[in-house]
């Protein structure tokens, strides 16, 4: 059967569907209550898991979009366009002679690597240099038992909010060292060399896993001049008790900052390090861990020590 519409991504495009097999766009954690039930728990940051969930309205119906180009184009209308390439594969063939003739086929199929969205100032349409900015929305990824079997109960016997069975946690790992930093670093340099700002949109669940980032000019006497001296601009959203977004942060810093942030570790001291190796070289039970090197190794199928030469 055909998916639902995405109320999200149809904010932009009136015809969008789902593209998502559960159709899950966010999660949060629940309790169990009497019988079955659900129950969510209070205070807990509820998760966006899907990238089009960024698309409502942030406050009195203004879009996402235009929250954006108000702090980064000076303007609240922008032109909005979506998925754009900006990196082109390099052939290890010989090239062969120009012939003034370009196949496009050939051509999209070597391109690789694109800006989630690019917010295009209109006006600039015919300046000499047009103004634009780069964004990346970032979902988390969630890790756990299949949805299946959740989706599967519900339907047999419909009912409020059921406990679940299967245990998920939002991957904050995966989705910000793993997904989001490599990303950074081949984008924000290219385009720092363009003179373009990248923006990256995240949900407070997502920032409140970050380290702390770095303001690019702290001195600096308003956003603008923040603006000026930043690579990367992190807008953060919140979830209120509607379940709607409303603006939490705006944050100007630098790719290097991005990248400790994103980290989200620090090294252990020398004595922790040390007082962790020798618990598990103490612990019996960790012997699929700690191993005995012997003097000499013999494969299964080599000589043993008794008709060896």
């Amino acid at each position: 059967s055909e998916a639902p519409p995405c109320p999200f991504l149809s904010t932009l495009i009136p015809t969008a569907r789902c593209n998502k097999a559960s159709g899950v766009c966010s999660i949060r954690k629940f309790s169990q209550g009497p019988g079955a039930a659900g129950i969510p728990v209070a205070g807990d940051k509820i998760v966006t898991v899907c990238p089009s969930r960024f698309l409502q309205p942030v406050a009195d119906g203004q879009s996402l979009f235009s929250w954006i180009a108000e702090k980064m184009l000076d303007i609240t209308n922008p032109t909005v366009v979506k998925e754009t390439p900006f990196l082109r594969k390099v052939s290890d063939t010989v090239r062969q002679p120009d012939t003034g003739e370009t196949d496009a086929d050939e051509d999209d199929g070597k391109k690789a690597g694109r800006i989630d969205w690019i917010l295009v100032n209109p006006v600039t349409m015919t300046a000499a240099e047009l103004e634009w900015c780069a964004v990346e929305t970032q979902a988390l990824y969630f890790s756990g038992d299949q949805m299946r079997p959740e989706f599967d109960a519900y339907a047999a016997s419909p009912s409020p909010v059921l406990f679940p069975v299967g245990k998920r946690r939002p991957d904050y790992r995966s989705s910000g060292p793993k997904r989001l930093s490599p990303q950074l670093d081949v984008k924000v340099p290219v385009l720092r060399n363009w003179g373009k700002k990248v923006v990256i949109v995240i949900d407070r669940f997502f920032y409140d896993n970050m380290n702390t980032l770095i303001d690019a000019y702290p001195r600096a006497r308003n956003d603008r001049e923040r603006r000026d001296n930043s690579d990367v601009v992190w807008f953060v959203v919140d979830f209120d008790d509607a379940l709607h977004f409303r603006p939490s942060t705006v944050v100007f810093t630098t790719l290097d900052s991005s990248r400790r942030s994103l980290n989200a570790t620090e090294p252990l001291s020398k004595a922790d390090f040390t007082r962790e190796l020798k618990s598990v070289i103490d612990d019996d039970s960790r012997a699929n861990k700690v191993f005995r090197a012997a003097a000499q190794a013999y494969s299964p199928s080599g000589p043993t020590p008794e008709n060896s030469a």
